[in-house]
């Protein structure tokens, strides 16, 4: 309890912040991911979707194991999506009024959520690039970067990163609606009138 010129206690991380963090930290870590990808393996197009959200935020700990290739570019790209998402959950709330309602912020953290994981998906792609070609040996990022054809690894890229952002932009979304909806419930239930039986 605050005293009346004391400020009030604020928490560190919104609901969509932690949902985020705990998300990436749980499914994207590579002990996990490797058992979900297994377990996920399938021709059905349901199974194609669900891989995608779970293979996003993947990071990994080995670049032996990994490659070195997909060992930066993993982690760049999670690194990225998640500083990209923090910043733009932590003001979104904010940016968005009183008056748009419920669905005007979804759909703002839809956005964010979307645009953040296609620009940490592009940037990531092309600095992991740049940086194996120019450190590493060329060779290094050929199954993914095949000279001539690296528009097909960026649209690829794209498309994962727009799918995984609206998909769990959408979790998120309802996430923060319903973090926005909740203080006015226990308001209106603090201000109810007595019962006088």
């Amino acid at each position: 309890m605050t005293g009346p010129g004391e400020p009030h206690s604020r928490r560190s991380f919104s609901p969509g912040v932690t949902v985020l963090v705990g998300f990436v930290l749980l499914v994207g870590n590579p002990w996990v991911n490797m058992e979900l990808a297994v377990a996920l393996s399938g021709s059905d197009p349901a199974f194609r979707v669900v891989n995608v959200v779970l293979a996003y935020p993947s990071w990994h700990v080995d670049v032996d194991r990994a490659g070195p290739f997909l060992f930066w570019f993993a982690n760049l790209r999670t690194l990225l999506f998640v500083l990209l998402a923090v910043a733009g959950l932590s003001r979104v709330s904010r940016w968005v009024s009183e008056a748009a309602g419920g669905a005007g912020l979804f759909v703002a953290t839809v956005g964010l959520t979307a645009l953040s994981a296609v620009v940490a998906g592009l940037a990531a792609g092309a600095a992991s690039g740049v940086a194996v070609g120019a450190l590493l040996d060329p060779g290094a990022s050929l199954p993914y970067l095949i000279p001539g054809q690296s528009e097909e690894f960026f649209l690829s890229r794209l498309s994962s990163s727009a799918v995984f952002g609206v998909l769990f932009g959408s979790v998120l979304g309802a996430v923060v609606v319903l973090q926005r909806r909740r203080p006015a419930n226990r308001e209106s239930r603090a201000d109810a009138p007595k019962s006088l039986w």
